[in-house]
């Protein structure tokens, strides 16, 4: 009986004894659990600008610690992130909207702060110095913003032209009459055309167009047979007979002449005294800058108006009127109504000699 009694005892003892280590094992093993999930657990702060928000993560998942967080607006960025240790703090900035605004089409993108010029980057364009923006390109925005764009491009092109050239006719008497005579090819010239289209918004406002001669026209020269007409001094001004036959063609002009000149024409009359060359002053003796018309030249004088047919004439005089005007020439009339009917005219100067 007594024997009985230590067995059970034991046994009891012995169980007791189980249990007691089971319980502080399993106790352990829940410290050792929370203490290594105390260890892994990583604190993710976000902040908005204004509000902070605390999340906790087993894998620091920074998205998914945004996800789960219940932000303002679901249109952000995140523009810095740090980590220590097991603290992650992340700043986030909300996108608002911005409307461009291009011709008769309004862009809406989500912006996150810049410059006017990044938010139309974004947008897909690149303004140029052509182009006009409001606000101006260096403008901040930090809030719903409108821009007006307008997108100015300049197109060039070029190409070249024929230019025609002219033939000019010489009516001499040294061929039959109505007879020609080619002495000279044409030759056509060329010029460069530069086009400089304005395009606003794509559409074509307006082209400027101009032009620079590449090559000179060189016109073709052809003689014409014309019979001699003998010099008529009738409604010539000109008192003075050249010592050689005038030949004059159609028009009044001198067939034969060595060069040609346009001018300016102002007249005068009898001062008292002779000309600069001494001779006595009369109609055909004409003022000039000997510089450019010397003394002597003869030459043959009509108004490019056709009204006056000064003649032949001789360059015998001066005058203080070549100060200012050192290319002119001053007729000489008997009267100074004459004179003053004349005035100021153009005349042409076909030299003789």
């Amino acid at each position: 009986m007594k024997e009985r009694i230590k067995g059970k005892l034991s046994a009891l003892i012995k169980s007791r004894r189980l249990r007691l280590g089971a319980m502080a094992l399993f106790t352990a093993a829940a410290i050792a659990s929370a203490t290594l999930l105390n260890c892994s657990i990583h604190t993710i702060k976000i902040f908005d600008g204004t509000k902070t928000y605390t999340v906790r993560s087993l894998d620091n998942n920074i998205a998914l610690a945004i996800e789960t967080a219940d932000l303002t607006s679901e249109d952000y960025e995140v523009t810095e992130t740090k980590t220590a240790d097991k603290m992650t703090s992340v700043k986030i900035s909300y996108g608002y909207p911005v409307y461009i605004t291009c011709g008769d089409k309004t862009h809406e993108i989500t912006f996150f702060g810049g410059t006017v010029k990044s938010a139309l980057k974004e947008a897909g364009f690149t303004p140029d110095k052509y182009d006009f923006v409001e606000p101006k390109l260096d403008t901040v925005i930090t809030e719903t913003t409108y821009i007006d764009y307008t997108n100015v491009d300049y197109i060039k092109s070029t190409k070249t032209e024929t230019i025609p050239h002219g033939t000019k006719k010489v009516y001499t008497t040294e061929l039959k009459e109505g007879t020609k005579k080619v002495t000279r090819e044409g030759k056509d010239g060329v010029k460069k055309i530069t086009l400089v289209e304005k395009l606003v918004n794509g559409v074509s406002i307006e082209t400027e167009e101009s032009s620079k001669v590449i090559t000179k026209p060189v016109s073709a020269k052809i003689l014409v047979g014309k019979k001699a007409t003998k010099t008529s001094t009738k409604g010539h001004i000109s008192t003075l007979s050249s010592k050689k036959e005038i030949e004059l063609d159609e028009n009044g002009v001198p067939v034969n002449y060595k060069s040609k000149m346009k001018v300016r024409a102002t007249a005068y009359t009898h001062t008292g005294n002779r000309c600069s060359t001494g001779v006595k002053p009369q109609p055909g003796y004409i003022a000039v800058n000997p510089k450019v018309i010397p003394y002597g030249t003869e030459m043959f004088i009509k108004t490019t108006d056709g009204k006056y047919i000064y003649g032949y004439a001789v360059a015998a005089d001066t005058g203080g009127f070549i100060k200012r005007h050192p290319t002119g020439i001053d007729l000489f009339f008997d009267t100074e109504s004459e004179c003053r009917q004349f005035g100021v005219r153009t005349a042409e100067i076909y030299i003789l000699n």
